[in-house]
């Protein structure tokens, strides 16, 4: 019993010791170069290299595939590429637990991260019902049509339009979303928009949003045209714009026909400055893409974040 103890003493020195060789593995396999590694660590390749060397001989593991040329030099091997993604987040903890004795804490404000889309034309409009009934949590809304990261920047909660995917990330379902054809009516009557046959969209113009236009299942026109079996031009022409409210806005003055998502534009449907000028039912089809509610699945949720989802998940 006592061996067996002071067995694992020295097992846990080990690890402390060779620290320094755990994080230079870390930074390397990031940057996939020693150089690299010793910009960030503020040391030189060399010093990386004889770190990561003693850390390999103590584990008696290779880490990584060594070149003398070409592109990728330096690459992990199997047993590298199996430690990495918990080593990784294992500094990730340890930064963020840092930056919690920085940080001061604010069990008052919750942090909400959105698309600018998603939070003018949906999430802002609701957003005062929670407050009235929770006068105490102030609510700080960050919009960005990019993938944020969630730990860096303290996101309690945020609103993603996607697959439900998100890697580190928890994602619950908040609320479908159907797409189809919208004008202005000037611009319907203007084109004599009253149903599809097969050649109408020859010689319509079509506006295009190509807000993440390499990934598959985002709303486009090729997604509409499989889904609802009209036929598209060999070469589809029009506007590309990469942001769904300036596409919107388009379309609302009359600049051509667009595709809308039925969770942002019920404003505009509602008043009448857009249309679907076809049998809705027929030529419209329900996204793959949905919305989600997700967290960090790490993070700790306070009784409070708790109430905010429910609410979030009530309102949809």
């Amino acid at each position: 019993m006592e061996a067996s103890k002071k067995r694992a003493k020295k097992m846990r020195l080990n690890r402390i010791a060779h620290l320094n060789g755990i994080r230079a593995f870390e930074a390397a396999a990031r940057h996939h170069s020693f150089a690299g590694a010793a910009q960030e660590l503020n040391v030189t390749p060399a010093a990386v290299g004889q770190q990561v060397r003693q850390l390999e001989e103590w584990l008696n593991v290779r880490l990584f595939n060594r070149a003398t040329s070409g592109a990728s030099r330096l690459t992990l091997t199997d047993e590298g590429e199996r430690a990495f993604p918990d080593i990784h987040r294992g500094f990730e903890l340890i930064g963020r637990g840092l930056n919690h004795l920085f940080d001061e804490p604010q069990d008052d404000v919750i942090k909400v991260s959105a698309s600018p889309s998603i939070a003018s034309k949906w999430l802002l409009t609701r957003i005062n019902q929670y407050q009235m009934q929770h006068d105490d949590i102030d609510i700080l809304v960050e919009t960005n049509v990019s993938l944020v990261d969630y730990a860096d920047q303290s996101i309690d909660v945020g609103i993603r339009y996607g697959l439900g995917q998100w890697e580190g990330m928890c994602a619950q379902h908040l609320m479908f979303e159907d797409v189809f054809p919208v004008c202005s009516p000037d611009f319907a009557e203007k084109h004599g928009l009253s149903d599809v046959p097969p050649d109408l969209l020859n010689d319509i113009p079509l506006l295009h949003d190509h807000s993440v236009p390499s990934s598959s299942g985002y709303p486009s026109w090729q997604e509409w045209s499989d889904c609802v079996d009209v036929a598209l031009p060999k070469k589809l022409h029009g506007l590309k714009i990469n942001d769904f409210a300036s596409v919107t806005e388009l379309a609302r003055r009359g600049n051509g026909l667009a595709l809308g998502r039925s969770r942002l534009i019920e404003d505009e449907l509602k008043s009448g400055e857009l249309i679907c000028p076809f049998d809705v039912k027929k030529y419209q089809y329900r996204s793959r893409f949905c919305y989600f509610m997700v967290w960090r699945l790490d993070e700790v949720q306070s009784e409070q974040i708790d109430v905010f989802r429910n609410w979030l998940l009530s309102s949809a």
